[in-house]
């Protein structure tokens, strides 16, 4: 029995060993395999692979968020290579991608480190992208003056760089002024890099200085211009891969939509903008999107969703370390509250704003906020705290206007106008040089009056250029301001000029054209869908007319003909077609549904000996206009 007892343990332990040994070689096979993908891993990113990837990345066709890992490994095994040109590219983009993770100790610590390289310097661009960053993370410091002295040195450097190291410099002086509330300087650095932008077809930049020129005119409460801009800026970032910035794009033109009251078509583009966020959980920009939001939920009267959306903002900025959202939240919270009647709750979120007004990054927000105080506490009866509001709301109001009208800022047409009167400065000097010139050719040598004479002409030459350069540019922005940018027909004032030498000439018909239920199709379709339809019929007119005939925008859906005939059948027949291709047109926008048929009502006037002045004619068509629409639409009226 102990024989068979013991056989059986020595057969049990033989199959343990045998066992054991199979485990041994199935696990050895497992950890070269490992070994072998971990060392496969190590050496994904060759050096053509690293070169490829920085480069995409650099010009934007890959995204610095949803790369993060690749553009990290990136910039490790470029230092474990010793690939050193091509390391410091990636720790440049490096720096970036830290920034825009929003690991600020982690920035300044990596800055630290490679601004102290004796080698960076001769690698221009990547230098600037270095500085560019860094001026970026003095912004956000308490201390002002560190980032008011790296801004100023790249000031002063701007000439000495390429276009691509301008772009640079100038995208972050852009990024600077707008955070320091220099307005001006904004709008002058953001259209001078955009122009090179434009002239290196360089997308990226090109929707970096079209959102802060956007965003300028926001602040200076020019609301069309901004929208305008905001959607150049949105369509060049859409032709890049860059996700957050076309992201902030998307949420810089929704704030502004929401700003003017048109919720519906801010919620679009705000959705858009949270939805990346999350992906990419940026705290920052989903404490913008998210407030936004918020805001629409308050104008709609939706005040309970608004209420939990606000709550749970003012957490995720005071996490986030946001400020101004976290301040705004609290506005917006106290709003609710008197909304709901819940005055003691508004009290307090108002006062806990009060207590940090200083966190406000700009005037105009804490005199927004002041104002509000006003009004809440007068309600409350609280008059002292009122009046010391109004009276801190005046201060912060009058160091605003200080700070965003250095020189009276305007719009574009003023920005090109100035730099036309530099150049009539500079032909001025020009011309006073010559004259100098010439008063001193008597007292010379003849060897030096032929100098003089020559050095005359070349400044009479040049002269002459910036005279001609000048002349053009004029007549550029001359054209520029008789003419529609949706359609790019001409504009109200370009078409009355237009019709006024017309009628000089002789026998004419004015008819003004109207877009029948053009509200409706803003309404239910989107103002984005209207403004197809505007440049629909637009190209249909051009189409139709020949160059006798002259028309133009006449003002939102009416436009103004200025026909060279007078013969009722030639001018019903030049509608008749005019309708047939509007049609055409339309049936090819996407969002307009196919049974969709938009007319239009025409009231037209053949001038005559009582009829010969254009005001008499456009009264008298539009008369004929009124008649159409009583009769039905869609129809010409003749007289």
């Amino acid at each position: 029995m102990a024989n068979n007892t013991q056989i059986k343990i020595l057969g049990n332990t033989l199959w343990a060993k045998y066992i054991v040994l199979l485990l041994f070689l199935l696990f050895s096979k497992l950890a070269s395999a490992n070994g072998d993908s971990l060392n496969a891993t190590s050496h994904a990113l060759d050096f053509d692979t690293t070169q490829t990837l920085i480069n995409n990345i650099k010009i934007n066709e890959l995204d610095y968020l949803q790369n993060g890992d690749k553009l990290t490994q990136a910039f490790k095994i470029s230092k474990d290579q010793n690939w050193k040109k091509l390391h410091l590219e990636a720790a440049a983009l490096y720096a970036e991608l830290l920034f825009r993770q929003e690991k600020y100790a982690a920035l300044n610590t990596h800055l630290s480190y490679y601004l102290k390289n004796k080698e960076l310097p001769n690698q221009k661009s990547v230098y600037l992208l270095f500085l560019e960053s860094q001026l970026k993370s003095l912004a956000r410091d308490a201390n002002p003056a560190p980032a008011h002295t790296l801004a100023t040195k790249l000031e002063e450097s701007l000439q000495q760089h390429s276009s691509k190291g301008k772009i640079i410099i100038l995208r972050a002086l852009a990024y600077y002024y707008t955070d320091t509330d220099a307005l001006k300087k904004t709008l002058n650095v953001a259209l001078e890099g955009l122009e090179l932008a434009l002239k290196d077809d360089d997308s990226a930049s090109q929707g970096y200085f079209f959102r802060k020129i956007a965003d300028a005119y926001n602040y200076l409460n020019e609301k069309d211009k901004a929208i305008y801009y905001a959607k150049k800026a949105v369509a060049a970032y859409e032709q890049t891969q860059d996700g957050l910035f076309t992201a902030k794009a998307y949420w810089s033109l929704g704030n502004i939509l929401l700003e003017i009251k048109k919720p519906k078509d801010a919620l679009i583009y705000l959705d858009k903008a949270l939805f990346y966020f999350k992906k990419a959980n940026m705290q920052k920009g989903l404490t913008f999107a998210q407030y936004s939001i918020a805001s629409i939920e308050y104008l709609q009267a939706n005040y309970d969703k608004a209420l939990t959306l606000t709550k749970e903002n003012i957490e995720l900025a005071r996490s986030a370390g946001v400020h101004d959202m976290q301040l705004a939240s609290l506005i917006l919270l106290a709003d609710i509250y008197i909304k709901l009647d819940l005055l003691d709750q508004a009290n307090e979120a108002n006062d806990e704003v009060f207590l940090n007004l200083d966190k406000f990054s700009r005037s105009i927000y804490k005199a927004d906020f002041l104002s509000k105080r006003y009004e809440l506490k007068r309600r409350l009866n609280y008059t002292n705290e009122a009046f010391e509001a109004i009276e801190q709301k005046l201060l912060y109001t009058k160091k605003h206007y200080e700070a965003t009208s250095e020189s009276n800022i305007k719009t574009l047409q003023v920005q090109f106008e100035v730099k036309e009167k530099e150049e009539k400065i500079q032909q001025l000097e020009y011309a006073k040089d010559i004259s100098e010139l010439q008063a001193k050719e008597e007292y010379q040598q003849k060897i030096i009056w032929r100098l003089s004479a020559a050095i005359a002409f070349i400044l009479v030459i040049a002269s002459l250029f910036l005279f001609y350069r000048q002349a053009r540019q004029r007549q550029k922005y001359h054209d520029i301001s008789l003419t529609d940018y949706l359609t790019n027909s001409p504009n109200r004032r370009g078409i009355m000029r237009a019709a006024e030498a017309k009628l000089d000439e002789g026998k004419m018909t004015i008819a003004i054209v109207d877009l029948d239920y053009f509200k409706k199709v803003n309404d239910q379709f989107g103002h984005d869908v209207g403004d197809l339809v505007l440049i629909s019929f637009a190209k249909a007119a051009k189409e139709t007319l020949s160059g006798d005939h002259q028309f133009g925008r006449y003002g939102g859906e009416e436009w103004l003909f200025a026909l060279n005939s007078v013969d009722e059948l030639a001018i019903r027949d030049i509608f008749d077609q005019l309708a047939i291709r509007f049609t055409e047109h339309c049936s090819n926008i996407k969002d307009l549904p196919s049974d969709t048929k938009i007319t239009f009502s025409v009231g037209a006037s053949v001038s005559n000996p009582l009829k010969s002045t254009l005001d008499v004619l456009i009264k008298h068509a539009d008369k004929l206009l009124y008649k159409a629409k009583e009769n039905g639409r869609n129809q010409v009226v003749v007289d």
